[in-house]
């Protein structure tokens, strides 16, 4: 099994697919693809601060200022959420509003954000909280993102690292991070009331991006001191099972039209101060059968420094109904900064 690559475009990111169109983003203005990523036109640009715009223009400063839309996700009704510059952007024909502002951190990762079959939208807090002295908070909208509000408060954890839909149980699922006894997978059956908790107290439950299908929920873990593996959680008889074994931390999951699951791994350097000896790439790794796993492709780390971002592979939110794979590659030797098109080649 290999990666065949068919398109590059340089400084876009790719956000969310759906069955009709593609979203990007380049700096902080978003783009729509409805052929496939073969091209793009531009959609709109986000009311920031010129200096973030001027400065997000830059490679370099972009990295190290962390510049740029963090996240989109499309709602149902159309309208598009988009995270950046420290606030949550409302996007409903060609009309702009700023319906949250975040007073820790940059706002949630990048599966941190999440619509459910209702239409309630939800995102859940990220930041340092060296100090696990804050509670982390879980919002919801109940009117298409316009207006949050604090659903829970998570103590003892420091922060959340996803909160999604599973669209074969309907249910919201939350994972959150990083110690031990910090890191969970739950899930809520009732639109966030109450949680119910499938996995903790290890670093096998550590993860950034969960992965459903009808049988299964996958993850891989984001561990970057100890061996990582792709595990996942039978549904019915709640049975999990690791997988296989990768190199590196893993942060973004997704699949290809049902055909394959894909894990990406991400190079972090000693980012919690005694890294396990990695390859320093980014690995693709990828299954047709949820059991036989392939390292499909890699990409070693930059030669600048972690402080400028790691090494790294993103996926788009939304469903990808396509067999072919889009995703955005990151500080990896000539492929920095790059929305790809490939397809999975057995």
């Amino acid at each position: 099994m290999h990666l065949k690559i068919q398109e590059k475009i340089p400084n876009f990111v790719v956000q969310h697919m759906d069955d009709k169109e593609i979203l990007a983003s380049s700096n902080y203005t978003i783009f729509r693809s409805q052929n496939g990523g073969h091209t793009f036109k531009r959609v709109i640009s986000l009311p920031v601060p010129f200096y973030s715009r001027f400065m997000g223009k830059y490679g370099l400063f972009s990295r190290a200022l962390r510049l740029g839309i963090k996240a989109i996700i499309k709602l149902t009704n159309g309208a598009i959420l988009a995270v950046a510059s420290g606030q949550i952007f409302h996007i409903k024909d060609d009309e702009i509003s700023i319906v949250h502002t975040f007073h820790k951190g940059f706002g949630p990762l990048r599966k941190g954000l999440c619509e459910d079959n209702k239409g309630n939208c939800y995102f859940g807090e990220y930041f340092l909280n060296n100090n696990r002295d804050s509670g982390v908070k879980l919002f919801k909208s109940s009117d298409n993102g316009h207006f949050w509000n604090v659903i829970c408060s998570l103590d003892n954890i420091r922060h959340i690292h996803s909160v999604q839909f599973d669209p074969y149980s309907k249910n919201v699922w939350l994972c959150t991070g990083d110690k031990d006894n910090e890191s969970k997978i739950m899930f809520s059956e009732d639109e966030g009331d109450t949680w119910i908790t499938i996995a903790s107290g290890s670093q096998m439950f550590r993860t950034l991006s969960l992965t459903f299908t009808k049988k299964h929920v996958y993850w891989g873990t984001d561990i970057p001191t100890r061996q990582n593996y792709i595990c996942r959680y039978m549904r019915g008889d709640e049975s999990i099972e690791k997988l296989t074994q990768v190199d590196g931390p893993v942060h973004y999951s997704t699949t290809t039209g049902g055909k394959f699951k894909v894990f990406a791994t991400t190079v972090e350097g000693n980012s919690e101060g005694i890294s396990s000896q990695w390859d320093e790439n980014a690995h693709i790794w990828a299954s047709k059968n949820g059991l036989r796993w392939h390292d499909v492709i890699g990409w070693k780390k930059d030669s600048w420094p972690y402080i400028l971002g790691y090494g790294r592979i993103i996926f788009p939110n939304g469903e990808n109904k396509t067999n072919d794979l889009y995703f955005t590659t990151q500080a990896l030797q000539s492929m920095g900064n790059m929305l790809i098109k490939a397809k999975i080649c057995t």
